[in-house]
């Protein structure tokens, strides 16, 4: 007859193979639970809201800015940061309007710009904070947010000409 020595089941090398990966989902499973409510995407900008299994956007403002016929050319030089807005009207224009530069996907690339009224006119001015790099929505509104202008822009942002609204 021969003896066998068998190790107790905790030094099991087949044991501890099996139970690893279900320790480790044990361990990590609170912490990406946890991440995963405490923290926001942020990607979602535009007036968007659900409707049963549809997704419909707001368009009154930017009707709204038809209406009243403001159309209009922005220029954007990204090397130097400066952009200038020329913009006509069948109205009164306000003396400063809100520029958003909405990235696509993450809100800590988007930019919130002060456009201020250089003549009274419909020509404006302003800075960008920093270099844009990539895909752009434009969203041009007045600081009471009463009309809307929007645009999607695609590089080079180099002394490239947009135009806004409808012409015509």
């Amino acid at each position: 007859m021969s003896q066998e020595n068998h190790a107790p089941w905790y030094k099991q090398t087949w044991l501890w193979f099996v139970l690893a990966p279900l320790i480790a989902v044990m361990i990590y499973a609170p912490v990406f639970i946890y991440l995963a409510v405490t923290t926001s995407d942020g990607i979602v900008k535009e007036d968007y809201y659900k409707v049963a299994r549809g997704l419909n956007i707001d368009h009154s403002r930017e009707q709204h800015a038809a209406e009243m016929g403001i159309n209009g050319e922005l220029m954007m030089d990204s090397l130097t940061g400066d952009i200038q807005l020329r913009l006509n009207s069948a109205t009164q224009l306000p003396e400063e309007l809100q520029l958003s530069l909405v990235h696509p996907t993450h809100q800590k690339y988007d930019q919130v710009l002060r456009l201020r009224s250089l003549d009274g006119q419909g020509l404006y001015s302003g800075s960008l904070q920093d270099k844009l790099e990539s895909k752009r929505y434009l969203i041009l509104e007045p600081m009471d947010q009463s009309w809307q202008l929007r645009l999607e822009t695609t590089p080079p942002y180099d002394h490239v000409t947009y135009t806004l609204g409808r012409n015509g």
